[in-house]
C-alpha cells in the first residue's frame, strides 16, 4: 500500500442515536416507525395537564409581546430587526399554543400578526395601527375566553382587524 492510499482511508464512527432512545426504541431495535404507546400516552397526559395553565401562559406571552412592541416604537434603528423578530417569535408561540388547545380565534390573530411581521415598517403610522389592532383583539380574546372563530363576537373582532388592514395597508 502506498502513501496516497493510506491518506484516503476513511474511518466511520457510528454515534449513539439519542432520539431513537427518547421515542422508546432500543439501541439495536430495527423496527421502523413504531413509538411506544406508553410514551405517547405520557406525552399526551402532560400536554392535557398543561391546558389549565393556558390562560396564564398566554397572558405572559401577550405582556412580553406588548412590551416588545412598545420598545420597538422608540428604539434605535439598529435594534429594530431584532425586536421585530421577537414579535414574530411571540406571535408564533401564541399560534402554536392556541392551536394545541383549540383556541382557534387566538390562533387566527397570532398567525395574522406573525405574518404581518414580515411587512412591519415602524415609520408608517398605518403599520402601527395594524399591529395595535392585533394586540387589542388578542387581549379581548384572552380576557373573554373566546375560543371559536364563528361566534358573533369573534366575527366582530376579526372584522376590526380586517378593517384596520384594509384601511391602512
Amino acid at each position: 500500500m502506498n502513501n496516497s492510499e493510506e491518506n484516503n482511508k476513511i474511518e466511520v464512527y457510528h454515534r449513539l442515536n439519542k432520539l431513537k432512545q427518547k421515542t422508546g426504541f432500543g439501541l439495536n431495535d430495527d423496527k421502523v416507525g413504531r413509538i411506544d404507546p406508553k410514551s405517547i400516552t405520557r406525552a399526551q397526559n402532560h400536554i392535557d395537564g398543561q391546558e389549565q395553565e393556558y390562560g396564564l401562559i398566554v397572558k405572559e406571552i401577550l405582556e412580553d409581546l406588548a412590551a416588545t412592541w412598545k420598545e420597538l416604537q422608540t428604539c434605535e434603528e439598529a435594534y429594530r430587526d431584532d425586536l421585530i423578530d421577537q414579535i414574530y417569535n411571540y406571535s408564533n408561540n401564541l399560534k402554536d399554543l392556541s392551536s394545541t388547545y383549540n383556541h382557534d380565534l387566538m390562533q387566527h390573530f397570532s398567525l395574522s400578526l406573525r405574518n404581518f411581521c414580515e411587512k412591519i415598517d415602524i415609520h408608517k403610522d398605518a403599520h402601527k395601527v395594524i399591529v395595535q389592532a392585533h394586540l387589542d383583539v388578542m387581549w379581548i380574546t384572552l380576557n373573554e375566553n373566546l375560543k371559536g372563530e364563528s361566534s358573533p363576537k369573534a366575527e366582530e373582532l376579526k372584522k376590526i382587524v380586517g378593517q384596520a388592514i384594509q384601511k391602512f395597508f
